[in-house]
């Protein structure tokens, strides 16, 4: 199986803009919304997980 490099904008993506932005994202949609805890935790992976 050959293995394909991974395109630097998508690692920085899936590294570094979905966990931040996010949090940040989640944070200020539950401060519209008026609640103060999630029910169930995110986990911001959009990893393939079938590797």
């Amino acid at each position: 199986m050959v293995e394909k490099t991974k395109n630097p904008i998508k690692i920085a993506y899936e590294e570094f803009w979905v966990p931040v932005f996010g949090r940040i994202l989640m944070f200020f949609a539950r401060w519209i919304e008026g609640k103060d805890e999630l029910e169930k935790k995110p986990t911001y992976d959009l990893r393939d997980k079938t590797k």
